[in-house]
Formats: structure tokens, C-alpha cells, sequence
């Protein structure tokens, strides 16, 4: 009898001291896992574009090219004669290229651009039988040195570089005679314009070229007026 009255006190002291534990002291025993602490606000950067010091920042670009021929006599009213979708669909007139920007004054451009124009008559050649046609294949390249007047918004440019003109000249004389000449020049170029930025990715160009002496073929002074949409990547 004294041995199973001590056996069931032995039993129920374990008891209590196993439902004697609280729930807080298993919390605290059990381990966690670290959890990082929340950033504070002298942490926290927002990525923003540079405006100081060189970096990359190449850009498409695509430009409608209105060309003007002056200083020649009557080779001056060489003009483009097709509709706005011929030209796009020929690619007449149309400037495709590169933009690298690499300081907040500074950037390259690079492109190509071929112009048709006709004309009814032809300096110091007399009567035609039919228009005469003058075709233009220009690579340009040039410098850009910006001034920003809104910052990230609008800024204003010039241009200085060199332009690489492969040229072809087609008409046929008061005697049906087709004739046919060809020039290839290198002259320098300069300009300026203005750009207005959309977002980080998108910006519209305005700018006007002139070209250093005249052209081989028609003798005459040569200039371009361009407007366009720059991509960004």
C-alpha cells in the first residue's frame, strides 16, 4: 500500500512540473530566425541618371532631312518633288544614325541620309528635254556640345564635324542626249539645334547643317534642315 501511494506522488509531482512550464518560456526557447533590419531613410537611394562626369548613353535616331541648295543660279531650285510617303518609302530624305552621349555637354553623332532632288533647268546647260535629277548619299559625323537650360528637359547645341557626299547628277539635253555625272567629296560641316527630352528614353531634335565651300556638281551651296525622335537604350 505504501508503495503505490508512492508511486502515484511520484507520478503527479512529474506531472505538475511538466504542465508547470508556461507558454511564454517555450516562445523564448524556441529559436527564430533573424530577420534583417528595416532600412532607415539615410539608407535609401534613388537611382538617378548622371549629370556630372562622363558616362554612355547611345540613342537610334531617325530625322526628316529637308535639303536646300543656294548660290547657284537656277540650281537653286533644286527641290524634292515626291510626297512625304515616297520619300519614307524609298527612305528619301530620311536621316538614320547614332547619338553617344558622354557628358552632360558633351556627345557624337553618326549617320546616313541620301536626298533626290529635281529641277526643270541646269545652270550654263541651256534648254532640257527632260528634269534633271541630282541624287546625294551623305555619311555625317560631328561633335555635339550641349548647354542645358532646363535641366533633364531642354538644351540647345552645336554641331561641327565632317560629312563624307557621294553624288550623281542625271539630265538630258535640248537634243534628248541622256548624260550622266558623278563626284565624290569629304567637306566639313557645322550647325546647331535644339533638343527637348520626353523621359529618360525619348527625345525630340531640331537642328540646321551647313556645309563648308560648294557642291562639285551643281556649284552651289549646300545646307540641311533636320527634325526628328531619338531612342535611347
Amino acid at each position: 500500500m505504501k508503495k503505490i501511494f508512492f508511486l502515484t506522488a511520484i507520478f503527479a509531482f512529474l506531472n505538475c512540473q511538466v504542465f508547470a512550464q508556461s507558454p511564454a518560456d517555450d516562445y523564448q526557447k524556441t529559436p527564430r530566425s533573424k530577420q534583417p533590419p528595416l532600412p532607415s531613410v539615410n539608407t535609401i537611394r534613388v537611382k538617378t541618371a548622371p549629370t556630372h562626369g562622363f558616362f554612355f548613353k547611345p540613342s537610334l535616331s531617325i530625322e526628316y532631312n529637308a535639303p536646300e541648295v543656294s548660290g547657284g543660279g537656277t540650281n537653286t531650285d533644286f527641290k524634292t518633288s515626291d510626297d512625304l510617303f515616297h520619300q519614307l518609302r524609298e527612305i528619301e530624305n530620311i536621316a538614320l544614325g547614332f547619338n553617344f552621349r558622354l557628358h552632360r555637354y558633351l556627345g557624337f553623332n553618326a549617320n546616313w541620309v541620301q536626298s533626290d532632288l529635281d529641277n526643270a533647268s541646269l545652270q550654263d546647260v541651256g534648254a532640257l528635254s527632260r528634269k534633271a535629277n541630282f541624287r546625294i548619299d551623305q555619311y555625317n559625323f560631328s561633335a555635339l556640345f550641349y548647354v542645358p537650360l532646363v535641366e533633364n528637359l531642354f538644351e540647345v547645341f552645336a554641331e561641327g564635324g565632317v560629312s563624307d557626299m557621294t553624288s550623281k547628277l542625271n539630265y538630258a539635253n535640248a537634243s534628248g542626249v541622256f548624260l550622266e555625272r558623278k563626284a565624290h567629296e569629304t567637306t566639313g560641316l557645322y550647325g546647331a539645334g535644339f533638343q527637348l527630352t520626353l523621359n529618360e528614353n525619348n527625345a525630340i531634335r531640331f537642328s540646321v547643317q551647313k556645309y563648308y565651300g560648294k557642291l562639285a556638281l551643281l556649284d552651289s551651296h549646300y545646307s540641311t534642315v533636320r527634325i526628328g525622335y531619338l531612342r535611347s537604350f
